[in-house]
């Protein structure tokens, strides 16, 4: 598996001002980690494998044959300890900002919660096609920078951004010629339709970033709309090995971005499944489902083990009326049916900071989801 640069080079230069770090104590305070007997650390040693660099930088098939472990094992720990590194990273860097989503209910409702929008911060938005999470994506970023005059990374996988419909999002806000354009200038977009493309665009800006480009510093907030297309082709037995070293890769990018102070927002897709941390499927029906089987609780695409990697995990759903059924029931009808009012629950499915469950109720408007 590929290994962020950028994260190996930062480890590097650390361990050499600070000293060795001590490989063999960051392991053991990873749970999979801490299984690894004395003679497998030993092991490590003897093979020159001494700080958390040149662990991450050895290959997996290298660190499968030497410690007799599974290479899902060994992808464990390298995530494992590249989330020990962020949150000592996190720790010793630059205080969070916190910047606010603009959604006035919203940011009550993360308050709430103890997960305001501030730096550092990786978000998850789930829900089904149609409900509204491009939309959701436009609205923060046009509030962002309006608020904050810092620029947005903004990441179409799905080769639809619409300038047209950011133009008339500004429109709908009367705000006057000249903040327009700086608006629309500070939202920077590129496409990127495969899970290389969108591994290569985090790694300019984290390689930018390093080499201190005037564009990069203002860089503050990364939106990627959104991962399915990237990933969804990797499906079945056989290609979940290879979609949880990619999604391993993903997220070591994104935290390091995360460790310098950017805050990312990620789409997802949700679609009815019978077990939430088990979706391995992409909503597409296989020939193996039961129209009749009732419908079950829905869960977001690529299930727990991406989940890990966000620290806040939210869904846009459309409200149930009275009889507790959703208003529209057809994926992809949300925003045409005549029968939308425009209101959207956000819930909380799960919180690195606080409690999970909560929910608030927005609208999608002229303007943008408020």
């Amino acid at each position: 598996m590929p290994i962020d640069i950028e994260f190996i080079i930062n480890l590097k230069t650390r361990e050499r001002s600070a000293g060795v770090m001590d490989l063999r104590n960051m392991i053991s305070q990873t749970p999979t980690g801490k299984q690894l007997s004395e003679y497998q650390l030993n092991l490590l040693s003897k093979n020159n494998i001494e700080t958390l660099f040149d662990f991450h930088e050895t290959t997996e098939k290298k660190l499968h044959e030497l410690l007799a472990i599974p290479k899902e094992s060994v992808l464990e720990i390298k995530k494992e300890l590249a989330d020990l590194w962020l949150r000592q990273s996190q720790a010793e860097g630059p205080p969070a900002v916190e910047y606010g989503t603009g959604m006035e209910e919203l940011d009550k409702l993360l308050d709430s919660v103890d997960q305001p929008f501030k730096s550092g911060r990786i978000w998850e938005l789930c829900g089904h096609p149609g409900t509204g999470k491009t939309l959701f994506m436009y609205t923060l970023a046009l509030n962002f920078v309006w608020k904050h005059s810092q620029q947005v990374l903004f990441i179409d996988t799905k080769s639809d951004f619409s300038c047209k419909r950011i133009q008339d999002l500004l429109l709908a806000r009367n705000w006057d010629a000249a903040t327009c354009e700086r608006v629309m200038r500070a939202i920077h977009v590129v496409q990127a339709p495969t899970d290389t493309v969108l591994i290569d665009v985090l790694k300019t800006l984290d390689e930018q970033l390093t080499a201190q480009v005037d564009g990069a510093l203002k860089t503050k907030l990364v939106v990627i709309d959104s991962l399915v297309p990237c990933y969804v082709h990797y499906r079945g037995d056989e290609m979940f090995k290879v979609r949880q070293a990619l999604l391993t890769e993903l997220a070591c990018r994104i935290r390091r971005l995360a460790a310098r102070g950017l805050a990312s927002v990620i789409g997802n897709v949700s679609f009815p499944s019978e077990d939430k941390d088990d979706c391995m499927d992409d909503g597409e029906d296989d020939g193996n489902s039961d129209e009749k089987t009732a419908r079950h609780k829905d869960g977001p695409m690529f299930g727990a083990y991406w989940a890990s990697v966000c620290t806040l995990r939210m869904s846009l759903e459309l409200p149930t009326g009275s009889d507790g059924e959703e208003t529209s029931d057809r994926l992809g009808e949300a925003t045409s049916s005549s029968c939308d009012d425009g209101l959207r629950l956000v819930n909380v499915l799960s919180n690195t900071y606080g409690p999970a469950g909560d929910s608030c109720l927005l609208r999608i408007t002229e303007a943008g989801v408020v």
